[in-house]
C-alpha cells in the first residue's frame, strides 16, 4: 500500500531499475559530499581553535548605566544583557561596585570563594 504523499513507482522492472541505479548514483554524490565538508570543518577547526567558554558573565542594566548589576556563572541561564568577564573582574564587581549583587540561581559568590571569607 502506497503512502499518499509519496509519488507512485512505475510497474516495470527496467523502469525501476533505472530508478534503483539513479538513487545509488545520487547517494554517492552525496556522501562524497558530505566527506568534503567533513573534511574542510576539520580543516577549520584545527587551524582556528574555538575559544574557551567564559566562566564567568557579568549583567548590566537597561540604558545608560555602565556598572554591572549582577554576576553570573556560565551555567546561568543569565540575561541578554550580559558579558563574559575573567574570575579577576567578577571578584572585584562583587567586592567594589555598590549594587552589584551575585546571582540567587547560579550563586557565583559560593564558585568564587567569597561566601568562605
Amino acid at each position: 500500500m502506497n503512502s499518499p504523499e509519496l509519488l507512485p513507482l512505475p510497474p516495470r522492472l527496467d523502469q525501476l531499475l533505472v530508478i534503483r541505479r539513479w538513487l545509488e548514483l545520487t547517494l554517492e554524490r552525496v556522501d562524497a559530499r558530505i566527506e568534503t565538508v567533513r573534511e574542510t570543518e576539520a580543516a577549520l577547526a584545527q587551524r582556528r581553535p574555538l575559544p574557551e567558554p567564559a566562566a564567568w558573565w557579568l549583567e548590566y542594566g537597561r540604558g545608560v548605566q555602565q556598572a554591572p548589576t549582577r554576576v553570573h556563572t556560565s551555567a546561568c541561564p543569565q540575561g541578554s544583557r550580559s558579558r563574559p568577564a575573567t574570575r579577576q573582574s567578577a571578584l572585584e564587581t562583587l567586592r567594589t561596585v555598590p549594587d552589584a549583587i551575585a546571582c540567587p540561581l547560579c550563586r557565583p559568590d559560593s564558585d568564587l570563594g567569597l561566601l568562605d571569607q
